[in-house]
């Protein structure tokens, strides 16, 4: 429903201005006649959105504990965010929360005036923000969210971990290797070329290498930004992204962590909305958009249209592509027992606990894998190089 901003008095003769939400002007008129304010002028309120960008993880979760106190302990939130604003030393959050308390002030909603300015935020946060009011457990609401919000930056934290590895041997393997293909294997060809020793093929090998280890890197190079650069222009439409999780999910022990987490963070937000008393389809669809992934909406999205026309959510989830089977047999056991929010939120723990042990492992395997391919890069070169030299001082002792 539209709102609409009103100036009127009251029984008193004060001035008062605010917000209202109704089907049209007149109901609006009606209603606050009931609260016996005198309407002398009304308009429909602007939709503008206030975009807001920069804050942090931190500074989200921070201010979701804050609003979750406030409420429980019955504060007034225009009065309470804005002194928890002066105390910030952010002043991107402070500037945030004095824009949402200018709002309360005008009698706009909370989970309004935050979904004004949710650009850059979690999906579902002004949504499950409301629903935590209408069901009187904002507070607990929004300490679940927090949880949410906690995994999904480990998720973050665990990929960028993950790929950093790699990032780091390779820039390493790149400096030794200039430093011995392009400096040191021209001298040792040199000494070969003076002594007219027979090369063997292993040591032609390593001279080619290092007489066009330059073009060598350029090509490695081109191919690199090239395939950057096909990864971000993938994220331009939706069928792109789909193709770029199917290349994730089929990276060993990377897929299975980057899956893990996705099916976490997914199973939380869904345990937190329906613990509000979103109903299950709508649960799904808020949880499977704040992860953002593709596959997992056209698993939610699925999902949501079998239980809304009444069919087994268990049989469904066998076929889903991300979303475990286990979830629909969760569902169905737990529907009819009022249990579903705490089952959700115990098969989501089991998966978080599957993600940080997965990327554990990984971490384990993959550090010392890449130093041993890195070594034998290198030890290919020096072996190359000496065995010459060994033909050489066998030639000249004789032997």
């Amino acid at each position: 429903m539209p709102w609409f901003e009103y100036e009127g008095l009251t029984p008193g003769g004060t001035g008062i201005a605010g917000r209202i939400e109704a089907i049209d002007p007149e109901r609006a008129k009606q209603e606050l006649a009931q609260m016996q304010v005198d309407v002398r002028d009304i308009r429909e309120a602007r939709r503008e959105r206030v975009r807001f960008s920069g804050l942090t993880e931190d500074d989200l979760v921070f201010f979701n504990q804050q609003l979750a106190s406030l409420a429980e302990a019955g504060i007034a939130l225009d009065e309470g965010l804005a002194q928890l604003a002066r105390d910030l030393g952010s002043s991107k959050l402070r500037s945030w929360i004095e824009a949402i308390v200018e709002d309360l002030r005008r009698g706009v909603p909370i989970d309004e005036a935050i979904q004004r300015r949710e650009a850059g935020l979690p999906l579902l946060y002004s949504r499950v923000i409301r629903a935590g009011i209408e069901s009187g457990e904002l507070p607990a609401t929004l300490l679940n969210l927090n949880q949410h919000l906690r995994m999904a930056g480990s998720t973050r934290r665990m990929l960028w971990e993950i790929i950093s590895y790699p990032l780091i041997i390779v820039v390493l393997a790149i400096g030794i290797g200039s430093f011995f293909y392009g400096f040191m294997v021209p001298h040792f060809e040199d000494i070969f070329k003076d002594f007219g020793t027979h090369l063997p093929t292993m040591t032609r090998a390593a001279i080619a290498i290092g007489q066009h280890y330059g073009l060598i890197l350029g090509v490695m190079f081109a191919i690199l930004v090239g395939a950057a650069l096909i990864w971000r222009s993938l994220r331009l439409w939706s069928g792109g992204r789909a193709i770029r999780e199917r290349i994730v999910l089929s990276v060993p022990a990377v897929g299975q962590v980057y899956r893990a987490s996705l099916v976490a963070r997914f199973l939380r937000a869904v345990s937190t909305s329906v613990a509000t008393g979103i109903p299950l389809p709508q649960a799904m669809r808020l949880g499977s958009g704040a992860t953002g992934s593709t596959l997992l909406i056209h698993d939610a999205e699925r999902l949501a249209d079998e239980v809304e026309q009444g069919r087994s959510i268990f049989v469904a989830a066998q076929s889903t592509q991300i979303i475990p089977p286990l979830f629909g047999f969760c569902v169905q056991v737990a529907s009819g027992r009022d249990a579903l929010p705490l089952a959700i939120s115990q098969l989501a723990r089991s998966y978080e606990h599957r993600a940080v042990h997965t990327q554990a492992l990984l971490r384990v395997i993959l550090f010392p894998l890449l130093i041993a391919l890195v070594g034998a890069f290198l030890a290919f070169g020096v072996v190359a190089m000496f065995l010459p030299l060994v033909t050489m001082i066998n030639s000249v002792s004789g032997w």
